[in-house]
C-alpha cells in the first residue's frame, strides 16, 4: 500500500531501484549443459590433487564442447549458404541456429576463461569453484542415470547382454562415486573461502 500513496516520480524511482537491484543480484551464467555438444567426459583421471584433476577434466570437456560447437557452426553456415540458393523456407531456421551457436560459443569461451583463471582473488576463485561444482553435479547425475539404465537392461536381458550391462552399471556407478568423493576432498571444499 505504501507504493499507492507515493507520487508517480517516487514510484518510478522505487521501481528503477528494484530493477537495478534485481539485475545486480542476478544469478551468474550457468555452466555448459550436457548434450550433443557437451557429451559426458570419456574418462575421469582423478590422480593427484582432487581440485586440479577436476579442473583438468572440466577444461578438457569444455574445449571438446567448443570444438563440437565450432564444427556445428561451420556445418550450419554451409547449410545456410546452400539454402539461400534454393530452400528459402529453411533460411530463417538456419540463421536462428547459427545465432544460437554463436551465443553458445561465446558462453563456452567465457566459461573456459573462468575455468583457467588462476587469479588469486577470492571472488574469481569462488566463481571458478561454483562453475566446477555445477558441472560436477550434472556429470554425477548423468552417470547415475546411465548406471540405472544399464541396470534395467541387465535385469531385462540375459547372457552376454546382461553381463555387459552389469559391467557398465558398475563402471558408471564407480565413476559417479569417485567424482562425489573428489567433490568432497579438502582441496575442493576449502577452495575459494
Amino acid at each position: 500500500m505504501r507504493l499507492v500513496s507515493m507520487s508517480a516520480g517516487l514510484r518510478a524511482a522505487a521501481a528503477a531501484l528494484f530493477v537495478a537491484g534485481a539485475l545486480g543480484f542476478a544469478a551468474p551464467a550457468k555452466a555448459a549443459k550436457l548434450g550433443p555438444y557437451f557429451p559426458i567426459p570419456n574418462g575421469f583421471n582423478l590422480t593427484g590433487v582432487a581440485k586440479d584433476a577436476l579442473l583438468n577434466i572440466q577444461t578438457s570437456w569444455l574445449k571438446n564442447g567448443l570444438d563440437n560447437l565450432e564444427k556445428a557452426k561451420k556445418e550450419t553456415e554451409a547449410a545456410l549458404e546452400k539454402a539461400k540458393g534454393g530452400a528459402q523456407d529453411q533460411v530463417a531456421a538456419l540463421e536462428a541456429k547459427a545465432k544460437d551457436l554463436d551465443k553458445l560459443i561465446d558462453d563456452t569461451k567465457a566459461e573456459i576463461a573462468v575455468a583457467t583463471d588462476t587469479t588469486a582473488s577470492q571472488a574469481v576463485q569462488k566463481d571458478r569453484k561454483n562453475k566446477l561444482l555445477l558441472n560436477l553435479n550434472q556429470w554425477i547425475n548423468e552417470l547415475n542415470h546411465m548406471a540405472t539404465e544399464q541396470m534395467k537392461i541387465a535385469i531385462m536381458s540375459d547372457g552376454a547382454v546382461a553381463m555387459t550391462a552389469e559391467k557398465l552399471n558398475h563402471q558408471y556407478s564407480q565413476n559417479a562415486d569417485d567424482l562425489e568423493h573428489a567433490k568432497r576432498d579438502a582441496s575442493v571444499e576449502n577452495w575459494g573461502k
